[in-house]
């Protein structure tokens, strides 16, 4: 999965330092993640061509009374992962890193541009690996309802109401729909109506009623995460193991129910026995489920903590717990949760598989270097161009571990 972030032109960078501006709000164009992305466990045994876990199930045989037992092996679920290949790219030009580097008086002019390009990389990446940590592999970012065609290549498409999250959508945006490979750019969001604004960029594919919209080249290619887990039934497998007696997430229908401390309690109890006690020590909602828990007669039940991660701003997540059955269970919400949809996980069993070297520190992806540099020469068909792009990358996949995970859906949404 790769997408263009921004790329700086001349023009770009002669009217960014003809002004003196007090800040640059990069806060605005994203999601904070950092309480979610901080709970994801990082690990970097991920060296062969894929990564094997092993979970004891049942003791097995072995037990008796009276007399000598037969021996009978234990039951031993053998899950796997495989890396997927997670970027963002950003680009920009030689002639601006000059101008910025010659600013006048503007010393750290060059240093700014660069960092500004490598910041929004980071940030843009990061909230992709937080999308991804919801989805189900697939990488489907909503359903196209109807098609209205507004001029030469260019569409106005509703989402269907099933598919629909305001998140996942983002101006400049390059997509693919369904199988085909042509680009289109996102012109125009009307985030009240649910229309998506299309212009092609290559090709002649028009887009049609019921085809799924992906991310430039991400159509089965992202990493497995909550969705596919919480939706996988019997007769499917997860991580290679199939479906069955404790190995899969558990279900609480909640019909049309608010949310309620009652509700969580009812899932951790269909949880006990499955987890063997390990039982979730995080909720994850939508706003609209934190909105309504907090409006609702268990808003009393909320307790607040001090985070593990505390950044200026909460946006990403709630740092708040209610009391589950005598223990703490974090209460988060996030942009890329259904409206209608609570997910119960256990932190200690969320892990992030990076392959080695992949990454440095708490964050989810590294630069991809060129000998001492991170800034590689472009050029199309041989041909150089006067640029430089800039390469964030991640090889992982995420493990969430089935039986320790469980969700509560269709709740009421007002």
């Amino acid at each position: 999965m790769s997408s263009v972030i921004k790329q700086f032109s001349l023009t770009d960078l002669s009217n960014l330092y003809r002004i003196a501006y007090g800040d640059f709000e990069l806060d605005a164009a994203g999601w904070d993640h950092s309480e979610l992305i901080g709970l994801i466990q990082k690990s970097s045994k991920f060296v062969g061509n894929r990564l094997e876990m092993a979970q004891l199930v049942d003791w097995g045989g072995g037990q008796s009374s009276g007399s000598l037992p037969s021996s009978s092996t234990a039951y031993i679920n053998r899950p796997f992962i495989t890396a997927m290949s997670v970027y963002a790219t950003s680009v920009i030009d030689s002639q601006s890193m000059k101008a910025a580097r010659r600013a006048g008086s503007n010393l750290g002019a060059f240093m700014d541009a660069t960092e500004l390009s490598i910041l929004t990389m980071k940030r843009a990446f990061a909230d992709q690996v937080a999308r991804q940590f919801f989805g189900d592999g697939t990488g489907v970012l909503g359903v196209i309802n109807t098609v209205t065609t507004i001029g030469p290549g260019q569409y106005q498409l509703l989402i269907t109401n099933a598919t629909w999250l305001q998140a996942p959508w983002m101006l400049n945006d390059l997509l693919n729909i369904d199988t085909g490979t042509d680009l289109f750019l996102v012109t125009n969001i009307d985030l009240t109506n649910q229309i998506i604004t299309v212009s092609r960029q290559t090709g002649v594919q028009v887009p049609n009623p019921g085809q799924n919209i992906y991310k430039q080249k991400s159509r089965n290619n992202e990493m497995f995460g909550l969705k596919g887990v919480v939706t996988a039934t019997v007769g499917q497998s997860l991580y290679g193991v199939p479906v069955g007696y404790r190995w899969g997430a558990q279900t609480l229908a909640a019909a049309g129910q608010t949310l309620s401390v009652k509700l969580m309690r009812q899932l951790d109890q269909q949880m006990r026995f499955w987890a063997r006690g390990d039982l979730p020590t995080d909720y994850i909602m939508s706003a609209t489920q934190l909105r309504l828990f907090e409006d609702g007669e268990d808003a009393k039940s909320i307790i607040y903590i001090q985070p593990e991660v505390s950044p200026e701003r909460q946006a990403g997540s709630q740092v708040a717990a209610v009391k589950i059955n005598g223990r703490t269970v974090r209460v988060h919400w996030s942009p890329y949760c259904p409206e209608d949809t609570m997910y119960a996980i256990n932190r200690n069993k969320v892990h992030l598989y990076i392959r080695p070297d992949t990454a440095e520190g708490n964050d989810p992806g590294g630069f991809i270097e060129n000998g001492d540099s991170i800034f590689f020469p472009l050029q199309v068909s041989g041909t150089p161009l006067d640029s430089y792009g800039i390469f964030y990358a991640t090889y992982a996949n995420f493990y969430i571990n089935p039986t320790f995970t469980g969700v509560i859906n269709g709740l009421a949404t007002s």
